[in-house]
């Protein structure tokens, strides 16, 4: 399996795939801005069986003790009709993603990649193998806001 672009998703792991970096058309109403996104590796759990076990999107994992952050520079809606965001990282960002991504692949199946955007918990997702560059996609489930999406990862620079 080839990957151009890692696809991180919200509500359910639909795939990690890449796609090619798309501009929002003009008629799209959505933001171009930076922000984070934090990420963490832990391993799946029985809920309830251990101490920090938590659900996030249907997956229970050990609530990670520490997240990285990763800076965002930008964050918009995707274009094409897809519920997703694209994101693209500045480099210490990409290179977090990239470690964690390494880390996550090769410590098994029962670890996952944890991110947590606006201080909430988003998703817990396999890693198949190490991401590379700077940009990723984040998949929604249909009932999900992608542009609320974009307002929570950028949310830390209207502070």
């Amino acid at each position: 399996m080839t990957f151009r672009t890692p696809i991180l998703t919200s509500a359910v792991l639909a795939v990690l795939a890449l796609s090619a970096c798309s501009a929002v058309g003009a008629d799209e109403a959505s933001s171009d801005t930076g922000g984070s996104i934090e990420m963490a590796i832990s391993e799946v759990c029985t809920e309830a069986s251990e101490a920090g076990c938590v659900l996030v999107n249907g997956t229970s994992v050990l609530l990670p003790s520490a997240f990285e952050q990763a800076g965002v520079t930008s964050a918009r809606v995707a274009d094409g009709g897809q519920n997703a965001v694209e994101v693209t990282f500045d480099q210490g960002g990409a290179e977090i993603l990239h470690s964690l991504t390494e880390k996550a692949a090769g410590a098994g199946e029962t670890a996952r990649l944890v991110t947590r955007i606006g201080g909430e918990l988003q998703a817990a997702v396999v890693v198949m193998e190490a991401l590379e560059g700077d940009q990723a996609q984040i998949g929604l489930a249909p009932d999900e806001s992608a542009q609320d999406l974009v307002d929570l990862i950028s949310r830390d620079l209207k502070r």
